[in-house]
């Protein structure tokens, strides 16, 4: 697997997430994107450093 299907495959998990947690309670919304956005910061420089090497 390459690291574009990887990184696609990481995105679309995320918004899954993202979508089910807005259907179970509205409120959860922006709790949710905020656990996917840290999600994100945080495996950034790896996902970065693979793409770059």
């Amino acid at each position: 697997m390459n690291e574009t299907t990887r990184l696609a495959a990481a995105i679309g998990l995320g918004l899954v997430f993202v979508v089910w947690q807005a259907r179970q309670e509205p409120g959860r919304l922006f709790a949710a994107i905020l656990a996917v956005v840290a999600v994100g910061y945080a495996f950034a420089p790896v996902i970065r450093d693979g793409i770059a090497s």
